[in-house]
């Protein structure tokens, strides 16, 4: 019963997305071949499987999930989304170490929704991406934890602090070593200022970027051959924003905050 009834979710797209459609209340059957971009030949069908597995009814030429469909979808639906996270950019996720994302943020990975992989410019390797530095551009807060960090964000955040936006940024000693002796007078501009906080964190957490700002959400891992690829995981889906918000808090409760060179 378990496998066909897993058969029945998952080896449909139609019945899949029919599932998820009626989450969301009843439908008819014209609704239906709207919203699902579909003929009434190719999903009456999968309509009749669904009703004969109790997972859905009609009533007055509406159809809505039983019951049962309703607690089936509540279960499988963050799966279906965890999946459509990863499979569309499957080759980075597979790829990255994903051992020091906390599991319970882990297991919630549908929440970053439609996301975007950012890959480096090979003309510009070591430049960072126009698309990351357009979009924080004029952010009104952000919240970076880095243990790569790439000297030419400096100005970037500079010019954030300059403009009242809160910042708090926490680098790997490693990171705030170079910086601090490197580029002592903006980080000590940075200092001087009320609305950012600076922290020092441990060596050894294998995330080299989780930057969040109030419209968007980044993500960098190190492959798993603990190597720095410049590339990136963005969203700017509100969960997304939210689930980025508490790595970068959890990553914070492990640091120090700095108030001094």
């Amino acid at each position: 019963m378990e496998s066909s009834l897993i058969d029945l979710v998952f080896r449909s797209d139609k019945r899949k997305n029919l599932l998820i459609l009626l989450d969301s209340g009843s439908k008819n059957i014209d609704e239906i071949k709207e919203e699902l971009d579909v003929t009434a030949t190719s999903i009456l069908p999968q309509i009749k499987k669904l009703i004969d597995s109790d997972l859905i009814v009609q009533e007055d030429r509406m159809y809505k999930l039983t019951v049962f469909g309703e607690f089936i979808i509540k279960k499988v639906k963050p799966l279906i989304s965890a999946l459509e996270v990863v499979e569309k950019n499957n080759c980075y996720w597979t790829g990255h170490d994903l051992n020091s994302i906390p599991r319970h943020l882990l297991e919630r990975i549908s929440e970053l929704g439609d996301c975007t992989l950012i890959e480096p410019d090979l003309n510009h390797i070591y430049e960072p991406s126009q698309k990351i530095i357009d979009s924080m551009a004029n952010a009104k807060m952000a919240s970076t934890f880095a243990s790569y960090f790439n000297p030419a964000y400096l100005p970037l955040y500079v010019e954030l602090g300059r403009k009242d936006a809160e910042l708090s940024l926490n680098f790997t000693q490693s990171v705030w070593d170079h910086l601090s002796n490197e580029h002592s007078n903006m980080i000590k501009e940075l200092m001087s200022m009320d609305n950012v906080s600076l922290y020092i964190s441990k060596e050894g957490i294998k995330i080299s970027e989780v930057t969040v700002t109030e419209k968007i959400m980044l993500l960098g891992l190190f492959d798993k051959n603990g190597k720095f690829d410049q590339q990136f995981i963005m969203s700017f889906q509100p969960a997304a924003l939210k689930w980025g918000q508490e790595l970068f808090d959890y990553l914070k409760r492990l640091s120090k905050q700095v108030n001094k060179i």
